[in-house]
């Protein structure tokens, strides 16, 4: 049995907008091999992290370690104001090749500044790789700026693998951390307290040791101009659902939902009258046609070009963004009549 799936709908002015909800089926259990995956640890060891911060870190690393399968693959980078990487490329979770890791693990110290660029160079090639699931694990408790380089570079060079970030304490660029993992078509996991490291991190990694879907698509039946975002979905992981949101023309009949379950093509048809009339569903689109609009300056549009068409967004849905307030007037009247 598959994901299920729930469909709501809006009527709006001249416009339809639909909300379809991918649902994990509970208790899933995969009847195949799991997919072939290799994951690249990628570890802050800045000074930043001296203390609970990195011992809690190096804790979890090792346990994801202990986790590995003889058929995955796997590399570390650790990264401060500069970067290295454990192996060349990634190895088997061989015996030898885990106890190699476990020591490098055990070496690491904190100290120096936080440079996240040199990482994701190591990490990301923008390769494509068929077959295989590439998961990339991204931990940090620095304030990392330069966010529009980033960004750009993650976008350019993430090719299939999947990014997933985790932010430690109250430091963290929340805001690029959590655009890096939408990018990358995985999660961010903060973390407020040191403590909490361990097993907020061993969570993470029961959740992605198997996804239940993947290479998940959204397409509006009888209307190829529909606007549909995350134009590229999530994987669907078990007790976490992945939504989509469309504003579709008159023509649209139906979306359907495709992916691979279990291994194997899986697809699931819902027809629009279907859906459950809900409100807010075209707020939720406008949203995410707004971040989709301020992403597109890292793809090289106008700056003035994307300005114009945010207002235009969020003037028509009353919603707040970079270009637009919302101010509130007191009518109360302060004075008796004449």
């Amino acid at each position: 049995r598959g994901p299920a799936t729930a469909l709501f709908t809006e009527a709006l002015d001249d416009a339809t907008y639909m909300l379809v909800k991918v649902i994990p089926p509970r208790d899933h259990q995969s009847s195949r091999p799991k997919l072939p995956r290799e994951i690249v640890y990628i570890i802050d060891t800045s000074g930043s992290m001296e203390g609970p911060s990195i011992r809690q870190a190096k804790a979890a690393l090792q346990l994801a370690l202990s986790r590995l399968g003889p058929d995955e693959r796997f590399n570390i980078i650790r990264f401060s104001d500069t970067a290295s990487v454990l192996f060349s490329e990634a190895q088997p979770a061989t015996a030898d090749k885990l106890a190699q890791a476990r020591k490098f693990v055990d070496d690491l110290q904190a100290s120096g500044g936080t440079e996240m660029m040199a990482a994701l160079r190591l990490a990301l090639d923008g390769q494509e790789n068929p077959g295989r699931l590439r998961q990339v694990i991204f931990l940090t408790d620095g304030a990392i700026g330069n966010d529009d380089e980033l960004l750009r570079f993650i976008k350019d060079k993430l090719g299939d693998s999947r990014l997933f970030t985790i932010g430690i304490g109250s430091a963290p660029n929340e805001h690029l951390m959590a655009r890096a993992a939408e990018y990358g078509r995985g999660t961010y996991t903060f973390i407020g307290r040191v403590e909490e490291v361990g097993e907020r991190m061993t969570g993470l990694f029961e959740k992605i040791d198997e996804p239940v879907a993947t290479d998940l698509a959204v397409r509006v039946i009888g209307d190829d101009g529909a606007e549909i975002w995350p134009k590229r979905p999530n994987d669907l992981y078990r007790g976490e659902p992945v939504i989509a949101s469309a504003r579709i023309g008159r023509s649209a009949t139906a979306v359907e939902v495709s992916g691979r379950f279990d291994g194997r093509p899986w697809s699931v048809r819902v027809p629009l009258g279907e859906g459950r009339a809900a409100k807010g569903v075209a707020q939720l689109w406008a949203r995410r046609k707004i971040g989709a609009l301020m992403d597109s300056r890292y793809e090289g549009v106008d700056e003035s070009a994307v300005k114009s068409d945010v207002i235009a967004v969020s003037l028509a849905h009353h919603l707040v963004s970079k270009y637009t307030s919302l101010v509130a007037v007191d009518v109360t009247q302060a004075r008796a009549a004449g």
